[in-house]
This record gives C-alpha cells, structure tokens and sequence, in this order.
C-alpha cells in the first residue's frame, strides 16, 4: 500500500468537497442549502461536513452575502415579509436576515408594489377597471405580503395618475 491511497473515508470526504464545489459553481447557496444537498446526495455526516468546513474556508459560502445579492435580486418583485420568508426558508439566521433587512429601504417596497400592480394591470389605465377587477388585484398584492394600506395607497396614487394622463 503506497502513501498515495486514501481509506473509504478520505475518498467521501474528497468527493462529498468536489460535490460541494460543483454544486457552488452553479449557484450561489447558503450554508443550510448546501448541507441538504449533500446529505440527498447520500453522504455522510462526517464527510458533509469535512466538504462545508473545506468550502467555508475559501470564503464560499457566506450567508450575509447571499441575503445582499437575493435581496438586491429580488426587491423589485417581492414585499419585505415575502424576502424574509423565503430567506429563512433557506435558512438564513434571523441575526443574519435582521442585519441585511435593515438596509431595506421604504422605497424598494413601494417600488416593488407599484411594478406588480402595474404588471398586472397589462397597459391598462386604473380607472378602466371595474370594481371587481380592481379587489382581484388588491387581493392579488395582499397574498404578495403587501400591506393594505401601501397597496391602497399605491392603487390610489395610480388611478390619480391615469386621471392626469386623460
């Protein structure tokens, strides 16, 4: 036996840390995503975390980093409630998630709530709505974790500015 060969263990654990790396080259993932996706990939609990310390220790996985960008990504389309609930989902610690969310500002919400409701009004001018039609989106952005009173706000802000294009 040459000094070149590795026991079962040390092959896993060289396999469960290329698994990882591949895994990270596709996309960005938080520290709780990783771990599941090596676990469904049927490796053990000492080479997962051989693989976890290997790629931290590059500065791979960074959990605040990935908040930032998912954040940044996604502020456009979604509400402050909807960003923490899917970050936590994948497993963004709160402490993490209460630091990132500070730097969420009014003004993304507001701009993420007035690009949904004017996708889906379709081009179409507030003011041509029935009342119906106009609950359906209401309800629509309400399910979106949009306050009521910043999607009335926002709804009424709109149909003052049809109002001033006709």
């Amino acid at each position: 036996m040459s000094g070149k060969e590795q026991t079962p263990e040390q092959n896993e654990c060289r396999k469960a840390a290329e698994k990882a790396m591949n895994l990270l080259v596709q996309q960005d993932r938080t520290k709780k995503e990783l771990q599941d996706r090596l676990y469904r990939a049927g490796f053990s609990e000492q080479a997962s975390m051989y693989a976890m310390e290997y790629v931290m220790g590059f500065g791979y996985i960074d959990d605040l980093r990935y908040a930032r960008n998912y954040i940044s990504f996604h502020k456009g389309n979604r509400s402050k409630k909807e960003l923490r609930y899917k970050l936590l989902n994948k497993g963004v610690e709160p402490e993490v998630l209460a630091t990132v969310l500070e730097e969420y500002e009014p003004e993304d919400e507001q701009n993420a709530l007035s690009h949904l409701l004017l996708k889906r009004l379709k081009g179409r001018p507030l003011s041509d709505l029935e009342y119906e039609e106009k609950n359906k989106i209401t309800a629509y952005l309400v399910r979106k974790d949009f306050a009521l009173p910043a999607v009335r706000r926002v709804m009424q802000e709109e149909l003052m500015k049809s109002s001033q294009s006709e």
